[in-house]
């Protein structure tokens, strides 16, 4: 009997898939899928998916004709080619199964072989939102190492919680999910990310996220970066999830590469001494011309060039951005809004950098994205990548350093982010900047004291509170003591 047991095969994790038309009807169901969720084949053939599924996933009615990504709780879904129009589609982490040796091999190939249809096609952005949405994640971040440079910086991220993993964009190799996993070219996975240290950006937690996988990118046998999914079901099998991202990784690689070789080098661009300046009034510095929020015809296109900023060069839907200009606006209105604020910041960007403006604002397909690259620096950014360095520095041991990038970082700082504009919904971000300049100057006043350099410490809080009144160390810190 103990023989028996040692020879016995465990089972494996997948979810039960299927393929269907255009009509969302089935046209293949496989047996591993029949046994796992108890409906034959002969009772699935030719009936659409809803009407199999609808009381264990939330069809509502089923999404697929639409378009749309994954609903919380539904099914997942990439389209097949185009001899055989319709999708493949994969059942909810919440119905995955156990199945026989090689189940979990099955569904990793299938997704690979569906994904990989596209990737030439596809921007990075496109590829990660796909991967997001084959593999049920909440979210998707990629990472890569900057050349010559001990460090790696997020590529790419799609997700509605995209902006709390912008709070840090830059690590160093070996620090959080993506330095460590570059690092050592192993995966890293948890079902208890809320108390996982090794995951740096508190504002990811605060989402809701509990179960995260990240996987090394290869090339040449040499980890080149990391790809990192989260969700926030806790109970995602790791055993199922690092298959399947260990199967995408490949699809991830490829699109950041061919995104690096389109990337005009920084030298080519027309807008080398340009600044866009978010930190305090907003302005675009182009060479010896100034273009404040008063060049600006429209108010609302200086909000959707502020939104597609803090996205930091991944793609906003169309609905995402009408629901955040015009909150009570719906269906065509809102198109036609979006249509013409798009055209009045096109003008703007044209005007402002002749040649390279108008371009930056691109769209595909209902996304809109800026290029960075051809705007110039954003102080925002700036500011947080030498705020998060100074942070890595000090934690590595060179004060000096982390010193160096704090004196870089703070005249940056000339107020609150998007300081003279009135929408809400710059709030939680504006929130997240202010708190990063309060623990960069609690940082700056005492490497300024561990040096004896009580002065400086003076003046950094002088013009701190120039900028913030309610600025870092209280008004009875005593930079003498």
């Amino acid at each position: 009997m103990s023989g028996q047991r040692e020879g016995r095969v465990r089972p494996e994790h997948f979810r039960p898939h299927f393929a269907v038309d255009e009509r969302m009807r089935v046209r293949m169901w496989p047996t591993a899928t029949a046994s796992a969720l108890g409906i034959r084949e002969s009772e699935a053939l030719g009936r659409p998916c809803w009407q199999l599924l609808g009381d264990s996933v939330e069809c509502g009615p089923c999404r697929l004709a639409s378009g749309s990504g994954p609903e919380a709780g539904g099914c997942a879904r990439l389209r097949t080619g185009a001899d055989e129009p319709g999708w493949m589609v994969w059942t909810p982490p919440a119905l995955i199964s156990e199945g026989p040796a090689g189940s979990s091999m099955l569904e990793s190939v299938l997704v690979r072989g569906v994904l990989a249809a596209g990737v030439a096609r596809h921007s990075l952005e496109d590829t990660l939102e796909a991967i997001r949405r084959a593999c049920a994640a909440n979210d998707c971040e990629l990472f890569l190492r900057e050349r010559g440079q001990p460090e790696v910086a997020m590529h790419g991220c799609v997700g509605p919680d995209r902006e709390a993993f912008l709070q840090c964009t830059r690590m160093p190799v070996g620090v959080g999910y993506p330095g460590r996993v570059t690092a050592t070219g192993k995966p890293l996975f948890t079902n208890r990310f809320q108390t996982d240290r090794r995951f740096r950006r508190p504002a990811v937690k605060e989402c809701g996220v509990r179960s995260f996988i990240g996987v090394p990118l290869m090339e040449s046998g040499q980890p080149i970066g990391y790809l990192g999914l989260g969700w926030k079901e806790a109970s995602i099998p790791i055993d199922w999830g690092v298959q399947l991202l260990e199967a995408v990784r490949p699809i991830a690689a490829i699109a950041a590469r061919a995104a690096r070789r389109r990337a005009p080098p920084a030298t080519c661009t027309a807008a080398t001494a340009v600044q866009l300046r978010c930190l305090g009034p907003f302005a675009l510095v182009a060479g010896d011309r100034t273009f404040d929020s008063l060049a600006f015809p429209r108010r609302k296109a200086l909000d959707l060039l502020r939104h597609l900023l803090l996205a930091r060069g991944a793609v906003l839907a169309r609905d995402v951005l009408i629901e955040r200009l015009w909150p009570e606006v719906e269906g065509r209105r809102g198109a036609n809004r979006l249509h013409v604020t798009l055209n009045a910041l096109r003008a703007v960007l044209a005007e402002a950098l002749p040649g390279v403006g108008a371009a930056a604002l691109q769209s595909r397909h209902g996304d809109y994205r800026l290029d960075l690259q051809a705007l110039g620096m954003v102080d925002a950014f700036a500011f947080a990548d030498a705020v998060h360095d100074a942070r890595a520095r000090l934690r590595a041991g060179d004060p000096d350093g982390a010193l160096a990038r704090l004196e870089q970082a703070m005249p940056l700082y000339r107020g609150e982010l998007f300081q003279d504009a009135d929408d809400i919904a710059f709030e939680a971000p504006r929130q997240r900047f202010r708190a990063m300049h309060r623990q960069a100057l609690q940082m700056l006043v005492d490497l300024y004291r561990r040096d004896g350099r009580h002065d400086a410490a003076r003046l950094a809080l002088e013009q701190a509170r120039a900028c913030d009144p309610d600025s870092g160390p209280g008004a009875d810190f005593d930079v003498d003591s």
